[in-house]
């Protein structure tokens, strides 16, 4: 004879509740990797950015100074 087990709901909302605070943890996570990801690009394209800016400037004060 099988029983069955009846989970009372405040258990089970506490149950599910835990299992969507996993799967929020793991997500926001991946979502912050991925924040930092970008963040290691955004600083990369300033530099660059910046690199070229002054390599223009660089080119023009020279081509005033002939």
């Amino acid at each position: 004879m099988k029983q069955k087990m009846e989970i009372k709901p405040e258990l089970q909302v506490q149950l599910e509740l835990l299992a969507h605070e996993k799967e929020c943890a793991i997500r926001y996570k991946a979502v912050d990797d991925r924040l930092r990801g970008l963040d290691k690009r955004m600083w990369r394209l300033e530099a660059m950015s910046m690199t070229s800016t002054f390599a223009v400037v660089a080119l023009i004060v020279a081509i005033v100074m002939k």
